[in-house]
């Protein structure tokens, strides 16, 4: 094996390291959450994500000092901001009542609206390859649902609320990348989301217990890690190599689900989920040969 070939694979292992610490932190990240079993208002718990988040990012960024942290871009950080505070809102609500598993096979649906955004928002050119993967996708999607066949819940409609606004996010991400680091992102997400989750805090706020405490750090920990890992996969590989690994998220959340809770996924979640994964796999592969091309 050439040096060059060995060192490709190397890349690939590592970030495939990285892509299954990212889905196991995911998993733990909505378990820990369901665990809470709609005892904390959503935008109390995102408060907490988010508080606990400073103190980790601050120590990162500011390896480099205070100007690194200097940003001409506010009014696109506060937008992201936004995106991502209800995003984490609106998928923290649906899991008071939603199984771990399905709502994590719903959460497959961002890259297919990261790809309806990239195609209106963006201006960015879509062919009709990407476009057929996400009607595919959303197809899926109502495999899982089945309008007309079962009741669609609200906490459903969330999730898939909340992967619209996830999309929002990593669109915003994607422009405010052209001119800032990674961490500033991370960093002012984290800063802006505090005062934000505050403000409703004087209607919802439960004071957490002693026995509280564990399950709230684990999941602001797992939130952040599920970043933190992702991020370091696509640093030595681009993302449609690393993707397949994130499938692990709904094996992991299914058996958490049942361990804890005794939740049971019916085939039609499965089949559905395969389907919205498959088709969002497609959607990046196309797109990274698209890049490579460019």
């Amino acid at each position: 094996m050439s040096d060059t070939a060995h060192a490709g694979r190397h890349r690939f292992v590592v970030s495939a390291f990285w892509a299954v610490l990212a889905a196991v932190s995911f998993a733990v990240m909505m378990t820990s959450v369901r665990h809470m079993d709609g005892k904390f208002d959503a935008f109390e718990i995102v408060f907490f994500r988010a508080l606990i988040g400073v103190f980790i990012v601050i120590p990162l960024v500011t390896k480099s000092g205070l100007k690194a942290l200097r940003t001409e871009r506010m009014p696109m950080h506060i937008v992201r901001t936004l995106f991502a505070l209800f995003a984490m809102a609106t998928l923290y609500y649906s899991l008071a009542e939603l199984a771990v598993a399905q709502a994590i096979a719903l959460t497959f649906l961002i890259p297919l609206f990261t790809t309806i955004a990239a195609g209106t928002a963006l201006g960015e050119r879509v062919g009709i390859h990407r476009w057929s993967a996400t009607l595919v996708g959303f197809a899926g999607a109502m495999v899982i649902i089945r309008p007309g066949f079962v009741e669609v819940s609200g906490p459903v409609l969330l999730v898939v609320l909340s992967s619209a606004l996830y999309a929002g996010a990593w669109s915003s991400v994607k422009i405010l990348t052209r001119t800032d680091p990674a961490a500033v992102t991370v960093f002012w997400m984290n800063v802006l989301m505090v005062p934000l989750t505050a403000i409703p805090l004087f209607w919802v706020w439960v004071t957490p217990s002693v026995e509280d405490i564990l399950p709230l750090l684990i999941m602001a920990l797992s939130g952040w890690s599920a970043h933190f890992c992702q991020a370091r996969a696509f640093e030595s590989s681009d993302a449609s190599a690393v993707m397949p690994f994130d499938f692990l998220r709904l094996p992991l959340g299914a058996l958490f689900g049942y361990l804890l809770f005794a939740e049971f996924i019916d085939a039609w979640t499965w089949t559905g989920a395969v389907i919205i994964f498959l088709a969002g796999y497609y959607i990046t592969r196309r797109e990274a040969l698209r890049n490579a091309a460019e």
